[in-house]
């Protein structure tokens, strides 16, 4: 009988050593690890156009929102493989020094490859489905279920509210009196100009990049060329994204 209980006891304490483990071990929950991650997406969307959304249903889905062996020892969240210098894993996946390395990374791949650079002319930041469509296409994944999968993390966790960038405190009530999508956008780029630091920026006039806007337009409306347009901003074509800036 003696036996029996202590090995009961003994069961019951590896089981609890177990799931003392397992939680340690695992950092993030499906919230907190969209909190963390949500305002680098929102940045990465304003800079190449790829939704939040998109880049943060891809990271949660590939990384188990951030607890898997490969996102918490090489800081890869979207599968990419490659070279790695781990000492605690081998693996075929690419390492890197941060989170936001890879999600960098993530999105200098979709405007590196061929196959995915025509997204960025065929889909908005705003249409989620489309650009997660589109990168199932493009050879991201041959599995059939990511589609799905991506778009139901997106769904029930209300991702694509980051695909709306919120107004400055400042311009909410003329926001709410504007009644146009694109005077918010104009107000809303203005007042991003306006408290820009940037060292690039400190001197001569810059335009931010809104929805519309092509080199030729703005060389036309800035009495300049667009030769002298890619030239001063180190373009090596003439695509824009919105929210970028661009010295006149």
């Amino acid at each position: 009988m003696q036996k029996t209980s202590i090995g009961k006891y003994v069961t019951i304490l590896l089981m609890f050593v177990f799931t003392v483990t397992t939680t340690i071990a695992q950092k993030f929950s499906p919230s907190s690890y969209i909190a963390e991650h949500k305002n680098l997406a929102q940045q990465l969307m304003i800079e190449t156009g790829v939704p939040a959304s998109v880049i943060l249903a891809v990271a949660f889905h590939e990384s188990a929102y951030g607890n898997s062996r490969v996102a918490k020892h090489l800081h890869n969240h979207f599968g990419i493989k490659g070279k790695n210098n781990s000492k605690v894993i081998r693996s075929a996946y690419k390492g890197y020094g941060s989170a936001e390395e890879s999600y960098r990374d993530f999105v200098g791949l979709m405007q590196r490859r061929k196959a995915n650079r025509v997204l960025f002319d065929k889909y908005d930041s705003d249409d989620y489905e489309g650009w997660v469509k589109g990168i199932f296409r493009a050879g991201y994944t041959s599995l059939s279920s990511w589609t799905p999968k991506v778009l139901a993390t997106i769904r029930r966790y209300n991702l694509d509210k980051y695909d709306q960038i919120q107004q400055p405190p400042a311009t909410k009530g003329m926001l709410a009196k504007s009644g146009t999508a694109k005077i918010q956008q104009d107000i809303l780029l203005r007042s991003i100009e306006a408290n820009d630091t940037s060292a690039d920026f400190t001197t001569g006039e810059t335009h931010v990049v809104s929805k519309g806007d092509t080199l030729s337009e703005l060389a036309t409306r800035y009495n300049t060329s667009v030769e002298a347009l890619k030239r001063r901003n180190n373009l090596q074509s003439s695509k824009l994204s919105i929210g970028q800036r661009l010295l006149l």
